[in-house]
């Protein structure tokens, strides 16, 4: 039985705004986790209860979530929009409210590790058509656990022609 392109294990490099800036978000430590749950309706009758009769999709929800350690305030602020820099070594951290996040995304790519290299193979890669980062960081301070900044990525599906609807691909053509 084939496997998938990407493999079935191992650790992975992601490439935000890859058609314009490729910007590596490196190093980062857990888990990346790409998500995609479709949302379903049931259909009920009286006559069955609580028992659905049928289920209708009314849509899908995907999201990327990329911990970042180490991370450096150039790094977060370039991802992040709220985050400005404040001098040499500060981030001034602003409210964010009524902005859209479509206008402004960006395709992100996501390539297999082996030996902290990646791989050069396309058809091995995720591409992501459109997606916004946004801020969900939740810093521990304690003796033991290396603090992450949590950097969650909205998946939108594309407006563009010939693109519509679709929210990613396994393989990217040349």
């Amino acid at each position: 039985m084939p496997q998938l392109p990407f493999k079935d294990k191992g650790p992975v490099q992601v490439v935000w705004d890859y058609e314009d800036s490729k910007l590596v978000i490196n190093p980062v430590l857990g888990t990346i986790s790409f998500t995609t749950v479709d949302s379903v309706s049931d259909v009920q009758e009286e006559g069955y209860g609580e028992t659905p009769v049928d289920a209708v999709f009314t849509g899908t929800v995907a999201e990327l979530a990329v911990p970042m350690t180490r991370s450096t305030l150039d790094q977060l602020i370039n991802l992040c929009e709220g985050i400005e820099s404040g001098g040499a070594s500060i981030a001034v951290f602003k409210v964010k409210s009524g902005c859209d996040m479509y206008s402004s995304a960006k395709q992100i790519v996501i390539k297999p590790l082996c030996d902290n290299v990646p791989d050069a193979d396309s058809d091995h890669w995720i591409l992501i058509y459109k997606c916004f980062p946004y801020r969900d960081f939740d810093l521990g301070f304690n003796r033991e656990d290396q603090r992450v900044h949590m950097v969650r990525f909205k998946v939108f599906p594309c407006q563009e022609s010939g693109y519509e609807g679709k929210l990613y691909q396994y393989g990217v053509s040349s």
